[in-house]
C-alpha cells in the first residue's frame, strides 16, 4: 500500500510541478487592513471543523470583506446541512482523480481568482489541498503547514493536536501584526 500512495504522491507532485509553470502570481503583503477579497480553504472531517470554518467567514465578512471558502471534506458523502452554508464550497474524494487533483470547474476557478489573501486552515498536508494552495493567484498565502516547496510567505507554526479555531485565531492575530508599508505609503500620497 505504501508503494502505491508513493506512486500517487510522485505523479501527483510533478503534475503539479507542471501546472505551476503556467502560474503567474502578483505577490503582495495584506494585512486585514489592506485586505478586501479573502479566500479560505480547508480539510473538514466533523461539523465542528465546518463551523469552525464558517465562524472564520462570518468573522472576515463582518469586516466588510468579500469571502470565498472550499473546503475538501474527507468522507465519502457530504451530509445535506454542510451543502447548504451560503458561500462555501464543499468538495469529497470523489471528485478528485486518482492522485488528488481536484476535478470541479469551480476549484480551477477559484484557483484562478487573485484574492488578497489565501488563508489555508489546513492542519495536516491533503494532496488536493496543496493542490488548490500552490496554484491559487492570490497575492498573499497563509498557512500551517512546514513542507518542502509549500506556497506560503507567511506560515503560522501550531501543534498537529490544535483545532482550526486555534489556527484561525493565530492567523488573525498575526494578519492583525502586519505592517503593510505599501498601504502607508498610499494613504501618505493620499493625505499629501
Amino acid at each position: 500500500m505504501k508503494l502505491i500512495d508513493n506512486i500517487k504522491r510522485n505523479a501527483g507532485l510533478t503534475a503539479l510541478s507542471k501546472s505551476l509553470k503556467a502560474v503567474k502570481r502578483n505577490k503582495i503583503v495584506h494585512n486585514l487592513v489592506t485586505a478586501r477579497r479573502i479566500a479560505i480553504v480547508g480539510v473538514v472531517q466533523t461539523i465542528k471543523d465546518f463551523d469552525d470554518i464558517n465562524s472564520l467567514q462570518r468573522t472576515l465578512t463582518e469586516k466588510n470583506m468579500q469571502v470565498e471558502v472550499l473546503v475538501y471534506f474527507l468522507g465519502k458523502e457530504i451530509p445535506q446541512q454542510l451543502l447548504l452554508r451560503k458561500g462555501i464550497n464543499i468538495f469529497n474524494k470523489n471528485e478528485v482523480n486518482w492522485y488528488g487533483k481536484p476535478l470541479l470547474p469551480y476549484v480551477e476557478r477559484f484557483c484562478k481568482e487573485e484574492y488578497d489573501i489565501l488563508i489555508d486552515l489546513s492542519i495536516t498536508e491533503l494532496f488536493p489541498i496543496r493542490w488548490i494552495t500552490t496554484l491559487s493567484r492570490s497575492r498573499f498565502k497563509v498557512g500551517s503547514l512546514s513542507y518542502a516547496g509549500n506556497p506560503y510567505e507567511l506560515i503560522i507554526t501550531v501543534d498537529n493536536k490544535k483545532e482550526i479555531s486555534y489556527l484561525s485565531e493565530q492567523i488573525i492575530h498575526y494578519l492583525n501584526l502586519i505592517n503593510n508599508r505599501f498601504a502607508q505609503e498610499q494613504d501618505e500620497l493620499t493625505n499629501s
